[in-house]
Protein backbone atom coordinates (compact mmCIF):
# COMPACT_ATOMS: atom_id res chain seq x y z
CA UNK A 1 0.00 0.00 0.00
CA UNK A 2 1.01 4.05 -0.41
CA UNK A 3 2.94 4.45 2.76
CA UNK A 4 1.46 6.74 5.70
CA UNK A 5 4.72 8.79 5.38
CA UNK A 6 3.96 9.23 1.71
CA UNK A 7 0.66 10.66 1.88
CA UNK A 8 1.85 12.82 4.70
CA UNK A 9 4.15 14.45 2.56
CA UNK A 10 1.77 15.04 -0.12
CA UNK A 11 -0.19 16.61 2.15
CA UNK A 12 2.56 19.00 3.55
CA UNK A 13 3.22 20.05 0.32
CA UNK A 14 -0.01 21.00 -0.69
CA UNK A 15 -0.69 23.25 2.41
CA UNK A 16 2.37 24.87 2.03
CA UNK A 17 1.40 26.02 -1.33
CA UNK A 18 -1.99 26.53 -0.59
CA UNK A 19 -2.97 26.38 2.99
CA UNK A 20 -6.61 27.15 1.99
CA UNK A 21 -7.11 23.81 0.36
CA UNK A 22 -9.76 21.58 0.52
CA UNK A 23 -8.62 17.91 0.87
CA UNK A 24 -10.03 14.77 0.40
CA UNK A 25 -8.40 11.37 0.90
CA UNK A 26 -10.60 8.72 -1.15
CA UNK A 27 -10.65 5.08 -1.21
CA UNK A 28 -13.54 2.57 -1.87
CA UNK A 29 -14.48 -0.59 -0.46
CA UNK A 30 -13.67 -3.93 -1.89
CA UNK A 31 -14.24 -7.67 -1.83
CA UNK A 32 -11.48 -8.41 0.66
CA UNK A 33 -10.88 -4.59 2.10
CA UNK A 34 -13.23 -2.09 4.30
CA UNK A 35 -11.86 1.18 3.64
CA UNK A 36 -12.80 2.56 6.87
CA UNK A 37 -11.29 0.01 9.03
CA UNK A 38 -8.04 -0.13 6.17
CA UNK A 39 -7.65 3.85 6.96
CA UNK A 40 -7.23 3.21 11.37
CA UNK A 41 -5.09 0.19 10.80
CA UNK A 42 -2.77 1.64 8.51
CA UNK A 43 -2.17 4.30 10.55
CA UNK A 44 -3.63 7.39 7.68
CA UNK A 45 -6.52 8.70 9.81
CA UNK A 46 -3.69 10.38 12.11
CA UNK A 47 -2.24 11.74 9.11
CA UNK A 48 -5.82 13.22 7.70
CA UNK A 49 -5.80 14.73 11.33
CA UNK A 50 -2.78 16.27 11.19
CA UNK A 51 -2.97 18.20 7.76
CA UNK A 52 -7.05 19.11 7.89
CA UNK A 53 -7.70 16.64 5.45
CA UNK A 54 -11.12 14.64 5.15
CA UNK A 55 -11.97 10.98 4.33
CA UNK A 56 -14.42 9.77 1.73
CA UNK A 57 -15.27 6.39 1.67
CA UNK A 58 -16.12 6.19 -2.17
CA UNK A 59 -18.68 3.55 -1.82
CA UNK A 60 -21.11 5.37 0.69
CA UNK A 61 -20.04 8.91 -1.14
CA UNK A 62 -22.66 11.10 -2.91
CA UNK A 63 -22.88 10.14 -6.91
CA UNK A 64 -24.17 11.59 -9.42
CA UNK A 65 -25.21 9.61 -12.77
CA UNK A 66 -23.10 10.64 -16.01
CA UNK A 67 -22.98 8.92 -19.71
CA UNK A 68 -20.17 8.14 -21.07
CA UNK A 69 -21.62 6.98 -24.88
CA UNK A 70 -17.91 6.30 -26.09
CA UNK A 71 -17.27 3.52 -23.46
CA UNK A 72 -18.10 -0.43 -23.71
CA UNK A 73 -18.20 -1.04 -20.11
CA UNK A 74 -19.40 1.78 -17.99
CA UNK A 75 -21.82 4.08 -20.38
CA UNK A 76 -23.38 5.11 -17.89
CA UNK A 77 -21.59 5.68 -14.17
CA UNK A 78 -22.62 7.08 -10.59
CA UNK A 79 -19.43 9.28 -10.24
CA UNK A 80 -18.74 10.88 -6.72
CA UNK A 81 -19.55 14.51 -6.51
CA UNK A 82 -16.07 15.02 -4.81
CA UNK A 83 -14.49 14.37 -8.13
CA UNK A 84 -16.31 17.47 -9.68
CA UNK A 85 -14.19 20.33 -10.50
CA UNK A 86 -11.37 18.98 -8.11
CA UNK A 87 -7.63 18.86 -8.91
CA UNK A 88 -6.95 14.86 -8.56
CA UNK A 89 -3.82 13.70 -7.68
CA UNK A 90 -3.55 9.47 -7.36
CA UNK A 91 -1.27 8.42 -4.85
CA UNK A 92 -0.01 4.50 -6.13
CA UNK A 93 2.25 2.18 -4.56
CA UNK A 94 4.08 0.79 -7.43
CA UNK A 95 3.59 -3.27 -7.61
CA UNK A 96 3.49 -6.37 -10.05
CA UNK A 97 0.09 -8.01 -9.94
CA UNK A 98 -0.51 -11.34 -11.23
CA UNK A 99 -3.78 -10.28 -13.19
CA UNK A 100 -2.56 -6.58 -14.75
CA UNK A 101 1.40 -7.55 -15.03
CA UNK A 102 1.98 -4.29 -12.87
CA UNK A 103 -0.17 -1.98 -10.92
CA UNK A 104 0.33 1.80 -10.79
CA UNK A 105 -1.04 5.45 -11.52
CA UNK A 106 -3.92 3.90 -14.18
CA UNK A 107 -4.94 0.87 -12.08
CA UNK A 108 -4.82 2.86 -8.94
CA UNK A 109 -8.34 3.93 -10.23
CA UNK A 110 -9.55 0.76 -10.21
CA UNK A 111 -9.77 1.43 -6.38
CA UNK A 112 -12.27 4.75 -7.45
CA UNK A 113 -14.85 1.86 -8.77
CA UNK A 114 -17.79 2.42 -5.75
CA UNK A 115 -19.08 -1.00 -5.41
CA UNK A 116 -17.16 -3.73 -3.02
CA UNK A 117 -17.73 -6.15 -5.37
CA UNK A 118 -14.96 -5.57 -8.17
CA UNK A 119 -14.27 -8.90 -8.80
CA UNK A 120 -16.99 -9.09 -11.30
CA UNK A 121 -14.64 -6.67 -13.91
CA UNK A 122 -11.45 -9.14 -13.94
CA UNK A 123 -12.49 -11.00 -17.05
CA UNK A 124 -12.49 -7.58 -18.48
CA UNK A 125 -10.34 -6.07 -16.42
CA UNK A 126 -7.43 -3.89 -19.01
CA UNK A 127 -10.54 -2.39 -20.21
CA UNK A 128 -12.25 -1.47 -17.07
CA UNK A 129 -8.65 0.24 -15.85
CA UNK A 130 -8.49 2.30 -19.19
CA UNK A 131 -12.67 3.27 -18.89
CA UNK A 132 -12.29 4.27 -15.43
CA UNK A 133 -8.87 6.34 -16.08
CA UNK A 134 -11.27 8.09 -18.85
CA UNK A 135 -14.26 9.07 -15.94
CA UNK A 136 -11.46 9.28 -13.26
CA UNK A 137 -8.36 10.85 -15.27
CA UNK A 138 -5.73 12.09 -12.58
CA UNK A 139 -4.48 15.75 -12.87
CA UNK A 140 -1.21 14.71 -11.26
CA UNK A 141 0.14 10.91 -10.62
CA UNK A 142 2.91 10.78 -7.70
CA UNK A 143 3.85 6.95 -7.40
CA UNK A 144 5.86 5.49 -4.36
CA UNK A 145 8.61 3.09 -5.67
CA UNK A 146 10.72 3.28 -2.47
CA UNK A 147 10.08 0.17 -1.48
CA UNK A 148 8.36 -1.50 -4.13
CA UNK A 149 6.78 -5.15 -4.89
CA UNK A 150 8.25 -7.52 -7.37
CA UNK A 151 7.51 -11.45 -8.07
CA UNK A 152 4.44 -13.08 -9.56
CA UNK A 153 2.22 -13.62 -7.01
CA UNK A 154 2.20 -9.93 -6.56
CA UNK A 155 -0.01 -7.83 -4.76
CA UNK A 156 -0.96 -10.08 -2.21
CA UNK A 157 2.09 -12.10 -1.96
CA UNK A 158 4.90 -10.39 -3.55
CA UNK A 159 8.30 -9.44 -2.40
CA UNK A 160 9.38 -5.96 -1.34
CA UNK A 161 11.80 -4.33 -3.26
CA UNK A 162 13.86 -1.37 -2.22
CA UNK A 163 13.59 0.52 -6.02
CA UNK A 164 14.30 3.33 -4.11
CA UNK A 165 12.35 5.70 -6.86
CA UNK A 166 9.80 8.30 -6.81
CA UNK A 167 7.56 8.62 -10.29
CA UNK A 168 5.63 11.50 -11.20
CA UNK A 169 3.93 13.40 -14.12
CA UNK A 170 0.54 14.68 -15.18
CA UNK A 171 0.18 11.74 -17.76
CA UNK A 172 -0.46 8.48 -16.12
CA UNK A 173 0.10 6.33 -19.26
CA UNK A 174 3.17 7.79 -19.62
CA UNK A 175 3.83 7.31 -16.09
CA UNK A 176 2.88 3.75 -16.11
CA UNK A 177 4.96 2.88 -19.39
CA UNK A 178 7.79 4.68 -17.65
CA UNK A 179 7.71 2.48 -14.16
CA UNK A 180 6.54 -0.94 -16.54
CA UNK A 181 9.76 -0.53 -18.39
CA UNK A 182 11.79 0.45 -15.15
CA UNK A 183 10.71 -3.00 -13.22
CA UNK A 184 11.33 -4.82 -16.87
CA UNK A 185 7.89 -4.99 -18.44
CA UNK A 186 7.62 -3.70 -21.92
CA UNK A 187 4.71 -1.21 -21.48
CA UNK A 188 3.02 -1.84 -25.11
CA UNK A 189 2.20 -5.52 -24.05
CA UNK A 190 0.50 -4.24 -20.47
CA UNK A 191 -2.91 -4.61 -21.80
CA UNK A 192 -4.38 -1.97 -19.70
CA UNK A 193 -1.52 0.74 -20.30
CA UNK A 194 -1.79 -0.01 -23.97
CA UNK A 195 -5.95 0.22 -23.33
CA UNK A 196 -5.85 3.42 -22.30
CA UNK A 197 -3.39 4.74 -24.74
CA UNK A 198 -5.99 4.07 -27.30
CA UNK A 199 -9.30 5.39 -25.79
CA UNK A 200 -6.80 8.78 -25.12
CA UNK A 201 -6.20 8.93 -21.54
CA UNK A 202 -2.56 9.58 -22.40
CA UNK A 203 0.75 8.58 -24.26
CA UNK A 204 3.06 5.75 -24.09
CA UNK A 205 5.96 8.28 -24.64
CA UNK A 206 7.75 9.82 -21.88
CA UNK A 207 10.87 11.90 -21.64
Amino acid sequence: ITHPKFLEAVLRWIRTENSDSEIFVVESDATRTLADLYIKWFGYLKVLEKYGAKWINLTNAPKKRKNFEKLKIFKTFDVPEVFFDAFFITLPKLKTNILSDITCCLKNQYGCLPIVNKDIYHGVLSQAIAELNVIFRPSLCIADGIIAMGGAQGPAFGVPIPARIIIGGRDPVAVDAFAAKYIGFNPRKVKHIKASAKLGVGSLNYK
